[in-house]
């Protein structure tokens, strides 16, 4: 099974008025769909996943933080309005899986595979 990263796209948080922010921090997150082709023994699927990327940069120092999630949802269409979604509200790494879960738990609008 191979797995291939899209970028999707990308957005900065404002760290003014955050407690401890300062005006030369930046902060970037990134949305990349994973796409892999699974093989079963009956047929080939192709599903598709996560990835959040934060890099923070202040102070001369780079962190950096992710978290992928791997065949969660199983039509391309959907992938990208998550992404839509995540990038729009500006969603971390660190709350990715339960925005994810949430959305799973509304199937009339979204349709997520169990994770």
């Amino acid at each position: 099974m191979s797995a291939i990263r899209e970028f999707y796209g990308g957005t900065y948080l404002n760290t003014e008025g955050i407690e401890g922010g300062t005006t030369n921090k930046k902060i970037e997150l990134k949305y990349y769909k994973i796409i892999n082709n699974v093989t079963t023994t009956k047929c080939k699927k192709t599903r598709y996943g996560i990835e959040v990327v934060k890099k923070c940069v202040g102070n001369n120092i780079i962190t950096e933080e992710k978290k992928d999630i791997f065949n969660c949802i199983d039509c391309e269409d959907t992938a990208e309005r998550v992404l839509e979604l995540l990038k729009v509200n500006k969603v971390s790494p660190i709350n990715v899986l339960d925005v994810l879960e949430d959305l799973s738990n509304k199937k009339s609008r979204l349709y997520i595979a169990n994770i």
